[in-house]
């Protein structure tokens, strides 16, 4: 069991790689009251079109197929599902498919071996009956329609869907009612074979547990089971164009105040010289900075009463492109987004800003570790993202430069914008 440390704040993970190619990684929490553990597959909504192995055709399956899979893992042979015995325990239990990954989750304070033992198992032994899937579909349509009916479901999938022209972030998690009727119990079960093999999956555990038992427990159950050898998954991912589909919509839907997000696509390519995880640091260094709680630009929304609340904002590093976006509640989109595109097309840093945004990220970072969520959360994101830990993370913070920071901000341009707006419904 190897103890990967965190530099300077001296905290511990600890990680191992199992026989059959799953991997576990532990932060075990002496403060902490309950323990959290995630089993999580590298299979997301994306993954639609892939090739096991050496086969020379690649497979296709409807958009939606991952989060259908997810729903289906609970059930159980006799008829009940995974649910009522994680009740029994005391113990909450659920899962979540993004558009990257699906993780399985479970929250509890006691019955650590139980609850371990029954998350391996039940995500490790898939139930495909026709009659379960059918009985499926119809649970799923429904969530489907209730997002369908959700303003904060319509703007963020709508603005995909308008950001995007072949990139499968274009399409929802869940799929639609009319691909969710080609999923057949043979379609989940390949994407299971393909996907649900222990080397493409791994186990994040935090809070309060022993290293040592946990993975006493995790080698006991995998030892009692026969798993397929290692195989090579190829995914194919079309290749994005950097203008956007649509550049602008407008619903209207039942909401007190009008909902507004805008979301600007950049070539990943002119970023060069920064990996991925110095380019999201600096990134959230501007958006923090300029956009934040403290920023020039957010008092003047609130003291010019343009904005109801805050201003969010997010970014993301795709295969061709950088994301950014920004989403509020407003009754003056005109002004807000003017305002927004002013900031961007001079957003520059200070050096006060850039030492305010590492003191920032310092303490953040040290904080996060008292909530055990929050960390597992981190964790998966670099597994997903690096493939690995990034225990250095302090030492990035410590060596941000104003001049790298500008030399980000530069790169930025609003030319690939798409905006979403639902308006309140007119009587």
């Amino acid at each position: 069991m190897k103890k990967i440390v965190y530099k300077d704040v001296e905290e511990v993970v600890y990680y191992e790689k199992l026989w059959n190619g799953l991997e576990v990684f532990m932060y075990p929490s002496e403060t902490a009251k309950n323990f959290y553990l995630t089993m999580n597959v590298k299979f997301g909504s994306v993954d639609t079109e892939f090739r096991k192995g050496n086969a020379k055709n690649y497979t296709t399956v409807p958009n939606g197929t991952a989060h259908f899979l997810e729903h289906q893992m609970f059930q159980e042979d006799d008829g009940h599902t995974a649910f009522e015995k994680f009740a029994k325990l005391g113990s909450s239990v659920n899962a979540f498919t993004t558009y990257d990954y699906t993780s399985y989750e479970v929250i509890a304070s006691n019955h650590f071996k139980e609850n371990l033992e029954y998350l391996l198992d039940y995500v490790q032994n898939p139930v495909f009956q026709a009659g379960s899937v059918s009985k499926e579909k119809g649970i799923i349509k429904e969530e489907i329609k209730m997002y369908d009916n959700t303003p904060n479901a319509v703007l963020n999938f709508g603005l995909e869907y308008n950001l995007n022209k072949l990139d499968r972030h274009k399409f929802t998690i869940s799929g639609t009612v009319e691909d969710i009727k080609e999923v057949s119990a043979e379609t989940l079960e390949k994407c299971y074979d393909t996907f649900y093999i222990p080397s493409n999956m791994f186990m994040v555990l935090t809070g309060k547990f022993s290293p040592l038992e946990a993975l006493g427990i995790i080698k006991e159950n995998q030892s009692t089971k026969e798993f397929p050898a290692k195989t090579k998954i190829t995914k194919r991912v079309p290749k994005e164009p950097i203008e956007v589909d649509v550049s602008y919509e407008e619903r209207e839907m039942d909401v007190s105040v009008p909902k507004l997000k805008i979301g600007y696509k950049i070539d990943r390519a002119r970023f060069k010289g920064f990996g991925d995880t110095l380019l999201k640091v600096y990134l959230d260094a501007l958006l923090q900075a300029k956009f934040g709680p403290t920023s020039d630009l957010l008092e003047k929304l609130l003291d010019e009463n343009l904005i109801l609340w805050d201003l969010y904002t997010a970014r993301e590093v795709r295969n061709d492109y950088v994301l950014i976006t920004f989403e509020v509640e407003t009754e003056y989109k005109e002004e807000v987004i003017d305002l927004i595109r002013q900031e961007l097309k001079s957003i520059k840093l200070t050096p006060e800003e850039m030492e305010w945004v590492k003191r920032n990220n310092i303490s953040s970072f040290i904080l996060h570790f008292n909530d055990i969520i929050a960390v597992a959360e981190d964790l998966e994101d670099d597994i997903l993202s690096n493939g690995k830990i990034t225990d250095t993370i302090m030492d990035i913070y410590k060596d941000l430069t104003v001049t790298n920071a500008n030399k980000i901000a530069s790169c930025i341009d609003i030319k690939n914008e798409s905006i979403f707006y639902i308006n309140k419904m007119t009587v």
